[in-house]
């Protein structure tokens, strides 16, 4: 896209429909937004590595919590075991 811009501009000068200066604004303005979708590039490869992360860390705390309930219920299942083994030897 650049190359076709400088091209289509390059002809424009030699044909005098451009001046030096109106190029030279072109380049400009091209390379700013060259540098804007570069930047806005690397931030979305950074929200992209911090998502990643984040689901990682999500996946970690739910098998956290997930073992925490299994030994939760094992838990109330022994108990509830002793309780009707101690109640009804009464």
């Amino acid at each position: 896209m650049k190359n076709v811009l400088f091209a289509l501009a390059a002809v424009f000068q030699f044909t005098g429909c451009v001046s030096q200066e109106a190029f030279d604004a072109l380049q400009n303005r091209v390379a700013a937004l060259e540098g804007q979708i570069a930047s806005a590039g690397d931030a979305g490869a950074d929200a992209a590595a911090a998502a990643q992360a984040a689901s990682r860390e999500a996946s970690a705390a739910k098998a956290a919590a997930d073992r925490a309930l299994d030994a939760a219920n094992e838990a109330n299942e022994r108990a509830e075991r002793m309780a009707e083994t101690c109640c009804s030897r009464k």
